[in-house]
């Protein structure tokens, strides 16, 4: 007990803080332009994520300066814009945020309000955002209705299978309750999940359903559209805390979101790790970095220091841990450096056991330097576990919560075999970026409060690998022309210790410890506009893996090979000077990743007048090697859709969309009107909405979603 106290009471810490800024214009259309700047020249790529955008699937490019990047959007009065920037892919608030709202995920999305910015112009043009401290109240809503047709035969294709309403609803309330006081709460008003409360093939009539459907809608609302459980209503997240000029403090309940924190090249703490999803378990949070801003003021140095008990180191509620950390910013020269060290631990279930075995234990190094050009990043990892000890002479090992590596062996102390880290230095300059690095993970390497598995997320074996592997990487890419870049992507994946099992993709092994992975990713982009002044762009990649010995080979159908074409991609992007369309963005992409067919598919997304963003696309499966293209359940897939952001109802984005054996889209709870998000890959999810690929399938949806 003593060795943990002092362990945590020596942590010493680091913010890394970005400077960002927002203002605004008045134009003489009556417009309002609004600038927003991310005061951070180091960073190689800085892209805005909104509301306005889609968040993710749409972030738009920021321009950079000497000073920092920037970006500006005209908009209408009235408006209101939510946002983060994703600075070299990792999401950072703006922390000079005219407002701020909870973002659910226990951090902070910017808030900008135009008429209040604009009322503090006064009698100038442009004035800087004031930070608000207001309660505010916002939902993400969402009411949808469904009919589908098949069951993923042929036999059945236009048969109706299910129909029904859907609607999630949630309403929170963030802001200071009193001054110093902030607050978050969220309560699920509803959450019918399934299309089937109107019409399900073999247990429900339409009739019945309808029937339903009506009374319930006007005698008990809540009870039908909260699922029809026991629980109806209930208390999703509940946050709460105190700032003070030496300490902020917050404490959590249940669903709410830990606080996330990044550890230069890894997410350390997982945006979405609940405080406990049993309705049990919750968390305290102390931030010293008021005291640190005191301590250092005149120093140069910035400084912080957290500490986390909790009782969510299952991501349940039952079980006791702690994550703390301390990092540093300073400079050295014309140099800047960033150091952090984080640790976390997972304990018993009950109080007055709490530290008598420590089940895992994760200590986690990072630093950051910036030598002009040229940016150094490397993290270190180290895992140290524990075992039950039942009373009777025997152990019973230890699982770490959400992860990928099973049952642990505490006796195990081979030092790579429980570490993991990432190595990488990159260049940069107006001709040419370059980065190259080198990442391994052992067998057992795992870090705490990242999910992997739980709800679809790989945040670990996206981040560290899959197990037993390490990997030498490069990103190169040089701009031969203005507007014209081209780069390449390799890595090679070998084996870490030849006495385990050899991981490739979390489940599948290699046949010989001697296998090598190789990947190449080649790719470009052009931008039209200095080449033929057309507000245009091509982009495009291709990848291709080999595997340096026989004895492992992909299997496609009756073909076996080292080789392999999994993906290519194609885009085409245009905005037009035009009453009637505004612009265009169409996507090719070529999908050989697994082995049940090939599947090529094209998607066009088409911005028309009223704002109506027209999309459209289709698909064609062509049967692997020795099978037959008449096995195949769906040839031919199509799907139209369409969205328009409305004026009245508090401004919704009205959808209505037809699938036929292929679906694009985002399951109704995540937001429906977006596409399945697939990182930089231009491949369609064969399984966005929870129905495998979509074979056999026919869907009609229409509905509205409110993100407010």
């Amino acid at each position: 007990m003593k060795k943990i106290i002092a362990f945590i009471s020596a942590l010493l810490v680091l913010t890394a803080a970005a400077f960002a800024d927002v203002s605004v214009k008045k134009l003489a259309d009556g417009k309002i332009e609004v600038t927003f700047f991310y005061g951070n020249p180091r960073a190689q790529e800085v892209v805005i994520a909104g509301d306005f955008t889609d968040w993710q699937n749409g972030a738009l490019p920021m321009t950079k300066g000497d000073k920092g990047w920037s970006f500006v959007k005209v908009v209408d009065k009235g408006t209101t814009m939510k946002y983060k920037f994703i600075s070299d892919g990792n999401w950072t608030p703006d922390l000079k945020a005219p407002d701020t709202v909870d973002d659910g995920f226990g951090g902070k999305n910017g808030l900008v309000d135009v008429d209040t910015l604009v009322a503090a112009l006064g009698g100038g043009d442009a004035a800087p955002a004031k930070k608000g401290s207001n309660l505010k109240f916002n939902t993400w809503s969402m009411l949808g209705y469904q009919t589908k047709w098949g069951d993923g035969t042929k036999d059945n294709k236009t048969e109706v299978q299910s129909s029904g309403v859907n609607l999630k609803s949630y309403l929170k309330v963030s802001g200071d309750a009193l001054p110093g006081v902030p607050i978050y709460i969220e309560v699920a008003l509803a959450e019918q999940d399934g299309f089937n409360n109107i019409y399900n093939k073999g247990s429900l009539e339409a009739s019945d359903g309808l029937k339903n459907l009506l009374v319930d809608t006007i005698f008990d609302p809540m009870y039908f559209y909260g699922g029809q459980s026991a629980e109806k209503t209930y208390l999703g997240h509940l946050k709460l805390g105190l700032d003070t000029p030496y300490v902020n403090y917050v404490t959590g309940y249940k669903y709410a979101k830990l606080p996330p924190h990044t550890n230069v090249n890894w997410n350390t703490i997982d945006k979405e790790w609940e405080a406990g999803y049993s309705s049990v378990g919750g968390y305290n949070q102390f931030e010293f970095a008021p005291l640190f801003n005191k301590l250092l003021a005149d120093t140069g140095v910035t400084a912080n220091v957290v500490l986390g008990p909790n009782r969510t180191a299952d991501r349940a509620g039952n079980r006791y841990g702690f994550y703390g950390y301390a990092n540093a910013k300073f400079n050295t020269g014309d140099f800047g450096h960033y150091v952090d060290f984080q640790y976390n631990g997972a304990y018993g279930t009950t109080y007055d056991k709490l530290f008598d075995t420590i089940l895992e234990g994760d200590y986690i190094l990072g630093y950051q330097g910036n030598f002009g050009p040229v940016t150094f990043k490397a993290n270190g990892l180290y895992n140290k576990y524990g075992s039950f000890d039942n009373g009777d002479g025997t152990k019973t090992t230890y699982a770490p919560a959400t992860s990928d590596v099973g049952m642990v062996d505490d006796a195990d102390n081979n030092f790579a075999n429980n570490s993991a880290a990432n190595v990488n230095v990159a260049y940069g300059s107006d001709f040419i970026n370059a980065k190259l690095g080198y990442y391994m993970r052992g067998i057992q390497a795992n870090m705490m409060y990242v999910e992997q598995g739980a709800d679809n997320h790989t945040d670990i074996s996206d981040q560290l690998g899959y197990r037993n592997n390490q990997t030498i990487f490069g990103d190169v890419s040089a701009t031969f022309l203005e507007g014209i870049n081209v780069g390449v992507k390799p890595s090679l994946t070998m084996n870490l210790n030849k006495d385990k099992a050899y991981y490739y993709d979390g489940s599948a092994k290699y046949n010989s410890t001697d296998t090598m992975l190789l990947k190449v990713r080649p790719y470009f982009s052009v931008d039209l506009k200095p080449l033929a002044d057309m507000s245009a762009k091509v982009e495009g990649y291709a990848r291709l893996d080999y595997f340096t010995k026989d004895t492992d080979k992909f299997v496609r159908g009756t073909d076996e090979n080292q080789m392999l074409f999994g993906e290519a991609g194609l885009r085409y992007s245009q905005k037009f000077d035009s009453e009637i369309v505004k612009d265009i963005t169409a996507t090719y992409a070529f999908d050989n990743k697994q082995s049940e067919y090939v599947f090529n598919t094209l998607v066009c997304d088409v911005s028309l007048p009223l704002d109506i963003t027209a999309q459209v696309g289709a698909g064609v499966r062509t049967a692997e090697p020795g099978k037959e293209q008449s096995d195949i359940v769906s040839p031919f897939g199509f799907f139209v859709g369409a969205k328009k952001k409305l004026s009245v109802l508090y401004k919704p984005t009205a959808y209505i969309q037809f699938m036929s054996g292929m679906d694009p889209y985002n399951a109704f709870g995540d937001g429906p009107t977006a596409y399945k998000n697939n990182s930089d890959s231009y491949t369609l999810y064969r399984d966005c909405s929870g129905n495998g690929d979509y074979s056999g399938l026919m869907a009609i949806r229409c509905g509205f979603q409110w993100d407010l």
